[in-house]
């Protein structure tokens, strides 16, 4: 009897056991609605292997773009539900955006740009091949800058022409990317070499922010909730904060437990005590402006690195953060393999047509030399 109600109550254990879902497992995307304490997911169902990037619409906060190692997807109620934006949009996608007042959106995998102008019809637009993988993708209500591989692009959210990469910045990769407010005349402000740049004339001419940066490098940067002159910047295991649009920059509160953590991302609530950061080491919360950090362990799965970390500009207590199974430099690190190995054939391609045309050229050209010289000699024999 004992052993029929053992194997009873095994057989009703292991189909649950079988069929649980381990947020460990899975990496994914969590919101928050308490400014970071506490975490749910907010993809649920859909088993993410990694969430590579998100954005928010600045129409309506529950419009949202989430990028994924293998498709874009887009949901209309906050998460609740998600739907597969289009078959042509593949592929790892790296970086979505909306553009500011308008329901025309972007998104990039490593080796595309594309644009949608109703959230349901995406087509590829083209931008130069030595800008991808495109990191990161900042609008205002007119333009649009591409965080590209060899530096900054610059387009028109009314057309399809772009510029780049533009003068006056380091040429190196840009590792974080902003626009402070929605106006045209917004400042732009770029990480590039570990440093902090500022533009105030939509690109096309750079100032470095100035600070006691030493040897520290600078990864990160975001705008305070609601006042675009405060910015906040992170890297080297500390905060730094400025309060006159990236002019200067001081660091602020106390510097993390471990000095080897780098930073991802960076998000500020309204009050400015609480700050969160996307960290290789996790999700790391101060609740008093920076004196003291923990690391924010919730629901979150504390065995993979967080990567994307994102605001609703609306409730600034509302965030979201990815996580990915694959690390995240090592996914960017094969974008960029990929990139340049298409760089490189797409080169190729062009020598051999170039050669296949010079020779096609010389032959046609010994062609009609052979009928020229020989036109003589044949009259000649004709006469004779």
């Amino acid at each position: 009897m004992k052993l029929s109600v053992l194997i009873f109550l095994s057989a009703l254990w292991l189909p649950l056991t079988l069929c649980a879902h381990d947020a460990d497992s899975y990496g994914g995307l969590y919101r928050s609605r308490d400014a970071g304490a506490t975490w749910l997911p907010a993809d649920g169902g859909l088993f993410i292997n990694a969430s590579n990037t998100v954005a928010i619409s600045p129409i309506d906060s529950n419009d949202l773009l989430y990028g994924t190692d293998t498709k874009l997807m887009r949901s209309k109620n906050g998460g609740r539900d998600w739907h597969d934006q289009a078959s042509v949009v593949a592929g790892s996608i790296f970086c979505v955006a909306f553009v500011r007042q308008s329901n025309v959106m972007f998104a990039a995998n490593g080796m595309q740009l594309f644009r949608s102008d109703d959230g349901t019809n995406w087509r590829a637009i083209n931008v130069s091949s030595t800008a991808f993988p495109i990191a990161q993708i900042a609008t205002t209500t007119s333009d649009v800058y591409l965080a590209g591989n060899d530096g900054l692009y610059i387009g028109s959210a009314s057309s399809e022409d772009w510029r780049g990469p533009v003068k006056g910045l380091p040429e190196e990769p840009i590792s974080a990317l902003i626009v402070a407010n929605s106006t045209p005349q917004a400042s732009i402000h770029a990480v590039l070499g570990g440093r902090v740049w500022r533009s105030l004339d939509r690109g096309s001419t750079w100032q470095q922010g100035e600070g006691d940066w030493r040897d520290r490098r600078i990864d990160a940067i975001a705008v305070h909730p609601g006042e675009p002159k405060i910015l906040w910047a992170a890297g080297a295991s500390r905060v730094f904060k400025s309060k006159d649009s990236g002019a200067t920059w001081q660091p602020h509160g106390n510097p993390l437990p471990d000095p080897n953590i780098a930073i991802r991302a960076v998000a500020v609530n309204q009050a400015g005590d609480v700050i969160v950061l996307s960290t290789h080491r996790g999700l790391m919360r101060s609740a008093d402006g920076a004196n003291t950090w923990v690391k924010v362990e919730s629901a979150l799965p504390l065995h993979l690195e967080p990567g994307p970390l994102l605001q609703d500009h609306t409730d600034p207590n509302v965030m979201y953060v990815g996580f990915s199974l694959r690390p995240y430099g090592e996914a960017w690190r094969a974008a960029r393999h990929a990139a340049e190995q298409k760089r490189t054939d797409e080169a190729r391609n062009r020598y051999t047509i170039f050669v296949a045309g010079v020779g096609l050229i010389s032959l046609a050209v010994a062609v009609l030399w052979r009928r020229r010289v020989g036109l003589p000699h044949q009259a000649e024999h004709k006469a004779s």
